[in-house]
């Protein structure tokens, strides 16, 4: 099964003391066994790096750190999905035509990989901000 990952999932499978570590981490482990076809965007990869190093944890994860995981527990066990610039004018006008603001372009980015990739599931803690933009899209589930 084609699932796709956003990053709050990813963030949360991969930090023990995040508060949803327990659902999303066997997700991820379902990845690295390779139970299910694992898809992020290139978004969520850039968005997964900025989210770990800005994270007010103790000690701070420092950038070498946040790369040496992502290469290590990300990258051999997932298929990046390219974002062109029509994905990007695709998520613009999704955001626009529903009146939404800021970081929710971020959010259709994802599921706009999502649905390139033709994933079964759209795997995020942000239900409210996702179900938003799309409504009814049985796709996108809570992990």
């Amino acid at each position: 099964m084609n699932v796709c990952f956003d990053t709050s999932t990813l963030v949360a499978a991969l930090l023990e003391k995040h508060p949803h570590h327990s659902m999303a981490f066997p997700h991820l482990l379902a990845a690295q066994k390779r139970r299910i076809q694992a898809y992020l965007t290139t978004h969520a990869l850039a968005e997964l790096f900025a989210t770990l190093t800005a994270l007010p944890l103790k000690p701070r994860l420092l950038p070498q750190d946040v790369q040496r995981l992502v290469e290590s527990s990300i990258l051999p066990h997932f298929e990046v999905i390219p974002l062109s610039p029509a994905d990007y004018r695709t998520a613009m006008t999704l955001t626009a035509s529903g009146h939404f603001i800021s970081g929710a372009i971020y959010d259709a980015l994802h599921i706009i990989g999502a649905r390139n990739a033709r994933c079964k599931k759209l795997l995020t803690l942000n239900m409210k901000h996702f179900k938003a933009l799309a409504p009814g899209d049985a796709m996108i589930v809570s992990p």
